[in-house]
């Protein structure tokens, strides 16, 4: 391709146009696909929205099923003894393996606490007295009272370890269970703690209890028997959302009550949250507490995602890009062939314009030496003492010079039409015709003397040549023909 374009610019410039094309393309891809990400964060929404949901509902009907059967327990007519409440202990965690463990809390007065410290040891095998928490992950004797209310009893899960940690624990001794116990005894309704680390008879647990009343027969004031259910948040969250968990989203709870910043349990993601998206929270109530549900995407799965959202925005718009730019590249470049081709044929016009123009000098010239030709020729014939007829085929006349009314005296517009023959005696007719068919064989110019026959039928010495008009077809288009006088 030439260097310079038709219009004198350099032909390069032209493609200035596709590679602008190729940069606002780069440049408009780079801006729209980012916003790809926009259904994707909603799509994230929708569905940590219905799996927050799904989780929430499942907690919230276990922890009612868990509470309602704690209950049918408690209102059950039987006995505080080991033999009548273990065996129903270990039903109720049969049922539901989330909650660690069980235990019976019953008020005693001081003058059974020798028998009941008694019984505590022959329980858990070791030496255990009634003691009182200090906060310190550790206990120490309780002083005397009128009353203590004391865990008495307790049934474990067979992997939650030993349950003597609680045994002879006095329960209105540790602050973080004085309102639940309140509320329980004094309002019969459960209540829930908070998470409590207890290290005593050999044991540790970190758990919350959920305290019901356990009234007796003839009791209707205040429960004499309380049943704790003893909750390890952890373990109970994952018993719970056992099968329903979905390791795309990190769950974890919250003690709103006891505005702690630490969550009480996690159900960990397969991969860290991601950051940039708020979490889905809501509330739970676990007896008197309230408890926040929380969940957050996994950082990968988002990714994961947003880059197959971001990918096909990436390929649509790099692919629309470099369609452009073909398609602009080649309309350039057809538009300058388009121009260098009209370029040639503006010259190729100009010059066939000036042949034109000679043509048509020369063609005037001709046409002008034709009509002067003609008009010679008209000159001789009118001029010519003669007759000058033109014949088809069969000897009809179809022009005839104006001597004939001269000679004849009859017009020559009456004789156009009628054959030549009749202008001439009978007894030359023959030899007339014969010479028509020399001339059309021979080609050549034939001539005959015979004689014209006038309208009052006198004769006329005339010499008759004749000469045939040539057809490439049929061989013989008609004839020209002169009559002299002689």
């Amino acid at each position: 391709m030439d260097t310079h374009s038709t219009s004198g610019r350099p032909g390069y410039r032209w493609w200035l146009l596709p590679a602008l094309t190729l940069i606002i393309g780069l440049v408009l891809t780079a801006v729209i696909a980012p916003r790809s990400q926009v259904p994707v964060q909603a799509l994230t929404r929708d569905l940590s929205r219905t799996h927050h949901d799904q989780l929430s509902q499942a907690l919230v009907e276990r922890a009612t099923d868990v509470l309602v059967a704690a209950r049918g327990l408690t209102t059950r007519d039987t006995s505080t003894g080991s033999d009548a409440f273990k065996p129903r202990a270990r039903s109720l965690l049969g049922e539901f393996p989330e909650v660690a463990g069980v235990e019976l809390l019953t008020r005693i007065n001081h003058a059974q606490r020798p028998m009941v410290e008694r019984q505590l040891t022959e329980q858990a095998g070791q030496f255990v007295r009634l003691a009182r928490w200090t906060g310190t992950r550790d206990s120490e004797l309780a002083e005397p009272a009128d009353h203590y209310l004391v865990i008495l009893q307790g049934v474990f899960q067979p992997d939650a370890g030993t349950g003597y940690s609680g045994l002879g624990l006095v329960a209105s001794s540790v602050p973080h269970w004085r309102e639940a116990l309140r509320l329980a005894e004094r309002e019969g309704r459960p209540a829930a703690t908070t998470v409590t680390e207890l290290e005593r008879n050999g044991g540790e647990q970190r758990a919350l209890r959920v305290f019901i009343p356990f009234p007796d027969a003839g009791e209707q004031n205040q429960a004499r028997h309380l049943l704790a259910l003893v909750i390890r948040p952890d373990q109970w969250l994952e018993h719970q959302l056992s099968g329903i968990h979905d390791t795309r989203w990190q769950v974890e709870i919250h003690d709103i009550s006891q505005h702690a910043r630490q969550p009480l349990a996690t159900l960990p993601a397969a991969s860290p949250p991601a950051g940039d998206i708020p979490a889905t929270r809501s509330t739970l109530t676990l007896a008197n507490r309230q408890w926040m549900l929380s969940t957050r995407p996994a950082g990968d799965w988002l990714d994961s995602l947003r880059q197959q959202a971001l990918w096909p925005a990436w390929l649509t718009g790099l692919t629309i890009t470099l369609l452009a730019t073909l398609l602009t590249a080649l309309a350039c470049w057809q538009l300058i062939t388009q121009k260098r081709l009209l370029q040639r044929r503006t010259i190729r016009a100009r010059r066939l314009g000036q042949q034109l123009d000679n043509t048509r000098v020369e063609k005037t010239i001709l046409h002008h030496s034709l009509q002067e030709s003609d008009r010679r020729a008209r000159d001789l014939i009118e001029l010519g003492a003669g007759i000058f007829a033109e014949l088809d085929e069969g000897r009809h006349i179809g022009y005839l010079s104006a001597q004939t009314a001269t000679l004849l005296d009859i017009p020559s517009t009456e004789l156009v039409g009628t054959p030549l023959d009749a202008l001439f005696a009978e007894k030359e007719k023959r030899e007339i015709a014969m010479t028509f068919d020399a001339a059309r064989r021979d080609q050549g110019i034939q001539r005959l003397d015979t004689e014209l026959v006038t309208r009052d039928g006198l004769a006329i010495p005339v010499s008759l040549r004749v000469k045939a008009l040539k057809d490439p077809l049929s061989g013989c288009a008609g004839f020209r023909v002169s009559i002299t006088p002689r």
